[in-house]
């Protein structure tokens, strides 16, 4: 059943940029569902609290919810709106020290003043949270699949809509550190745990008579000025246990990119860490894409990157390349199995609506006393997997 929206310009006092008055009011009568919520919780006491200690980090993550404004029992909708709520409900009364996204909050195939309120409620949900959250951006949360569809010639989202809506937000906690105002690497610490976060969506706005250079959904990178900014992060990184988090994979199984632009580029940085090396960096392009950085990881001490971990996929995988685990989570959207583009992986799973497969999610706990990062599935997802740190 899709639902209609008013584009009447009545607008409640915190969406009324982005979101008409139906849709602000049938979004606000979205309220956790209990089962779901204690299902949560009862994961969390049983699996994971065991394993937890005063040195531990541990986040509850969700990844690939692909909101939309429809009210679909079967595939892609306001599951993931619902989805959001029910976590972050659930882990208000649990010891997670922060909530995380891996992006693409939203498919981006609704108008774009709905997928503007979609982004903006969501983040509300994160705000009103007990916990410091951090959102990454994911290729759908520019809106991009509303223009390919639509076929128009002005991009639905303004430059700075995302920004706007969801970074700027995950930067107003103190928690969340970053180098400077532009700077599109972040990471937090607690204890000799450092996590560093990527965006593999680092794509230019770039118009070209009113449409995009680039389309964010089908192209995803990482320029320059944000490997810099890794590689200062890493020079200062000593004595650490450090894990990274991105939306989409860096690299195949056989170590090529999996990116369009400078995955494989990242794959290098974080071996040359590994290894207490110095030297350069560069591919062999020029423009937006260019490369060419000198880095110098010779003082870092017994610093570690031990995990790479993302989403984007909609399935699970793990492989390990040059010593680095790179780990794919499943989407938290809900992919009914009789959907066309429901990857085999959730097919088998026969995910439905108002049941455990409706939902996946994961705790990750991170854990330097016995130098394992462990992730405990819910859901669609696999209950328990271990790595070392």
């Amino acid at each position: 059943m899709k639902i209609k929206f008013l584009t009447k310009k009545f607008f409640r006092p915190r969406l009324s940029e982005f979101i008409s008055v139906q849709t602000d009011n049938f979004l606000r009568k979205l309220k956790p569902r209990p089962f779901f919520t204690k299902y949560i919780e009862q994961v969390f006491r049983k699996n994971v609290e065991p394993n937890v200690s005063q040195n531990c980090l541990t986040l509850s993550v969700l990844t690939d919810t692909h909101e939309k404004a429809v009210a679909s029992s079967s595939y892609y909708g306001l599951n993931g709106v619902r989805h959001i709520i029910e976590a972050n409900k659930a882990c208000d009364s649990l010891p997670v020290d922060y909530n995380i996204h891996l992006g693409d909050l939203i498919d981006g195939s609704d108008k774009p003043e709905i997928s503007r309120g979609l982004l903006q409620f969501t983040m509300e949900n994160y705000q009103n949270s007990q916990r410091p959250f951090y959102v990454l951006e994911g290729n759908h949360d520019e809106n991009d699949k509303y223009d390919e569809h639509k076929f128009i010639t002005s991009a639905s989202f303004r430059r700075d809509d995302y920004y706007n809506l969801v970074t700027k937000h995950d930067f107003e906690q103190p928690e969340i550190k970053r180098l400077s105002l532009g700077s599109k690497v972040a990471w937090i610490d607690k204890g000799d745990i450092r996590v560093i976060f990527l965006n593999t969506s680092d794509i230019p706005y770039i118009l070209n008579g009113g449409t995009k250079k680039y389309d964010f959904k089908k192209v995803r990178g990482i320029r320059e000025q944000q490997i810099e900014d890794l590689i200062s992060i890493l020079e200062k990184t000593i004595d650490k246990h450090v894990v990274v988090f991105g939306h989409a994979n860096l690299i195949s199984q056989s170590g090529r990119s999996a990116l369009n632009f400078n995955g494989d580029l990242v794959q290098k940085i974080f071996t040359s860490f590994n290894n207490k090396d110095s030297g350069q960096l560069k591919n062999e392009l020029s423009g937006d894409f260019g490369v060419n950085v000198r880095y110098n990881f010779t003082d870092t001490g017994i610093s570690t990157i031990s995990n790479y971990i993302c989403g984007h996929m909609h399935y699970e995988k793990h492989y390990k390349v040059n010593g680095i685990n790179h780990i794919i989570l499943n989407c938290s959207a809900l992919m009914g199995k009789k959907h066309g583009v429901t990857t085999d992986y959730n097919k088998k799973w026969d995910r439905r609506y108002n049941e455990i497969s409706e939902l996946a999610g994961y705790f990750i706990n991170i854990n330097p006393d016995k130098m394992l990062l462990q992730i405990f599935g819910y859901g669609a997802a696999t209950r328990f997997v271990s790595f070392e740190i």
